[in-house]
């Protein structure tokens, strides 16, 4: 492979650290009043608080997962919501399908419907179609 050089322009390089944002858009005010609702809320599971928030992005019925927002929120304490390792518990161990046959909470429709409860007290403005 002696002798090869590069032809063309250099490729770009991304000027942030990863290829793909962890955290997407930052919250506009209306969502980071929403998310403050929300976080208020006790755990879907336990009840118990505090809470952190899941970004819902999967389905409990089908295989798939959607874009990232911070309109689709649900209030989990951290033991259903983050831990990986150990007892398989979290939405992060069994993904949003085995949550649901773990728990029996469908978490897209608790998101929407947190989310509608938003819309209906001015929290968040409707959702635009397109």
């Amino acid at each position: 492979m002696a002798g090869v050089t590069f032809q063309g322009p250099l490729p770009k390089v991304p000027k942030h650290g990863r290829i793909k944002p962890k955290a997407g858009a930052k919250p506009t005010r209306a969502e980071q009043r929403h998310m403050d609702r929300v976080a208020s809320l006790p755990c879907l599971v336990s009840g118990k608080r505090p809470v952190t928030l899941h970004h819902v992005t999967g389905f409990a019925f089908a295989m798939g997962r959607f874009a990232r927002s911070h309109r689709l929120i649900v209030p989990l304490a951290p033991e259903y919501h983050l831990h990986q390792h150990g007892p398989k518990m979290s939405v992060e161990a069994l993904g949003h399908r085995g949550f649901y046959q773990e728990w029996g909470i469908d978490l897209l429709a608790e998101a929407e419907r947190l989310e509608a409860e938003s819309v209906a007290m001015g929290i968040l403005p409707e959702k635009e179609n397109g």
